[in-house]
């Protein structure tokens, strides 16, 4: 695991690696929602990508291995709002943001890299939350990721029913409270 190295996303190159890496791992764990998108180019991304920060785990050989988006003051709502159903009045828009595409390389989803990816994770997106004046996140999550992410101490609470998410199967909708994500620092 010494061979990972994390950073934000600054440059065209390294994005066009997470896009890949995205349509790696959708085509793996969804591969009907890659087939209803036609992409031509093995590149996925979406409208939210232009409102996101991108954090990526990249191996000795510059590879990714890991990515989240941290998408904040998106004026055109946030992939769990526009796709959910929940009650959309119970946060402040201006304090508010989603954290979504969290995908890990199945070489590296064991139990001590998970927690390693997951800890980083959760320390670059504590800082930059708070440095956006996020105070909490949108997530969409299954039942099982939900767990995994709450062993890890980051903590999704749902906000609405389990429910059909498009080409996504069953998921909540849920809210990451950012002083929460910061009281569990390196306690995963």
């Amino acid at each position: 695991m010494h061979n990972l190295k994390f950073l934000e996303v600054s440059d065209e190159k390294t994005l066009k690696k997470v896009f890949a890496f995205r349509y790696k791992i959708l085509s793996e764990i969804y591969p009907k929602y890659i087939q209803e998108l036609q992409l031509k180019d093995a590149l996925e991304f979406d409208k939210y990508d232009k409102y996101a920060l991108h954090f990526v785990a990249l191996d000795y050989n510059n590879n990714v291995r890991a990515t989240v988006r941290l998408i904040y003051h998106s004026p055109i709502g946030y992939p769990t709002e526009n796709s959910m159903v929940f009650d959309r009045e119970l946060f402040d828009r201006d304090k508010l943001g989603e954290l979504s595409r969290i995908f890990v390389d199945a070489k590296y989803r064991n139990i001590q890299n998970t927690r390693v990816i997951i800890e980083e994770v959760k320390k670059f997106m504590y800082y930059k939350m708070r440095e956006f004046g996020i105070e909490y996140s949108y997530g969409s999550l299954e039942k099982n990721f939900l767990r995994l992410l709450k062993i890890y101490k980051m903590f999704y609470h749902p906000i609405g029913e389990m429910q059909k998410h498009s080409l996504f199967g069953e998921r909540y909708p849920c809210i990451l409270y950012t002083d929460e994500l910061g009281d569990n620092l390196n306690e995963a």
